[in-house]
């Protein structure tokens, strides 16, 4: 006997975030097939997901545009799985009546952690000291001039969940913070010990600067040339967000002439980071790839969470997660 429903996900991270494979039987108490692949193109992303009552997208970026959604014929829902979902075409999707959603509680402490770790590795200079070590060169030098915490201001761009756990976390440290989020009550930055802030009076006062702003037309290039003549001299900016939040060809110039103590970034305008980019030529910077979502716990809540937000889409319940709910 057949499921009455159906659930794809298209795209899943191999790299980081392959499905346990308990999800199948999780839906299939539901009353749902589970099924999951890699369809990297448009054709065959459709051919297995066009009869789908909900479909789950993670690594593309547009994959599901105003071409391929109005064939999803089934389609009630699109979970992005994650917290971004400007991998979605979300008016597209608006337009033809499906709800989208993201996984809102996702990665949270893991994201919050690893900007909290670039902030610790540029304020004590890791990365230089880490390569010379691996190229053969004891140079306890290059841990000058290396600063201390406590005392400084965190400047926190966007004040959502993630923002909000790193506020928490940094409270050990003894830093200042400031939030600027003109979504967020100055009310609800102050329970969590933040000061509320314009984007210009953070930059100007901040040391440390973290970038948690989702990526939309509105915050592209959020960061660009005249904010880092705004900074206050030798501020560090890491960005675990969206690359394009921050301008990067800005970024460099502030690193390469010094405004900029140092930076450490986990996104990209460009993923893979071009091999000409200059932030790759800076000894000022500490870069991963992309892999501040990433933990052994929360691989497992992330596919359990989409899981279960599309089982609420499919028994007609509005999920946690719901981005464009009301909007048709």
């Amino acid at each position: 006997m057949g499921f009455p429903h159906k659930v794809v996900l298209v795209d899943f991270d191999e790299d980081l975030f392959t499905p346990g494979g308990s999800e199948a039987g999780f839906m299939a108490q539901a009353g749902v097939e589970w099924v999951q692949g890699q369809w990297r193109d448009e054709a065959s992303a459709l051919e297995h997901a066009s009869d789908a009552d909900v479909v789950i997208i993670q690594s593309l970026r547009k994959l599901l545009n105003a071409r391929t959604i109005p064939q999803l014929r089934k389609c009630r829902g699109i979970i992005r799985a994650g917290i971004g979902y400007d991998s979605v075409d979300v008016a597209a999707a608006t337009a033809a009546h499906i709800l989208v959603a993201n996984v809102p509680n996702y990665c949270v402490d893991e994201v919050a952690e690893h900007a909290l770790a670039l902030l610790l590795a540029c304020g004590r200079n890791l990365g230089r000291q880490d390569r010379a070590i691996h190229a053969g060169i004891w140079q306890r030098e290059l841990v000058k001039p290396a600063r201390r915490l406590q005392g400084q201001t965190l400047g926190l761009v966007a004040f959502g969940k993630v923002a909000r756990a790193l506020a928490e976390k940094s409270r050990g440290l003894g830093l200042r913070v400031l939030a600027f989020d003109p979504f967020v009550k100055d009310e609800v930055v102050q329970q969590y010990g933040a000061t509320p802030a314009s984007l210009d009076e953070l930059l100007r006062h901040s040391d440390l600067i973290s970038v948690h702003a989702p990526l939309s037309a509105q915050t592209r290039h959020l960061l660009g040339e005249r904010e880092f003549a705004l900074v206050k001299p030798g501020a560090i900016v890491v960005n675990t967000a969206r690359g394009p939040v921050i301008d990067e060809a800005a970024l460099a110039k502030a690193l390469a002439d010094g405004r900029l103590w140092g930076a450490g970034l986990d996104v990209f305008e460009a993923e893979p980071l071009p091999a000409d980019s200059p932030l790759r030529g800076l000894d000022n910077v500490v870069l991963t790839p992309h892999t501040a979502a990433y933990s052994l716990d929360a691989v497992d809540s992330l596919y359990r969470g989409a899981c279960e937000e599309a089982i609420e889409i499919i028994q007609g319940r509005l999920p946690a997660g719901a981005v464009n709910a009301g909007q048709w």
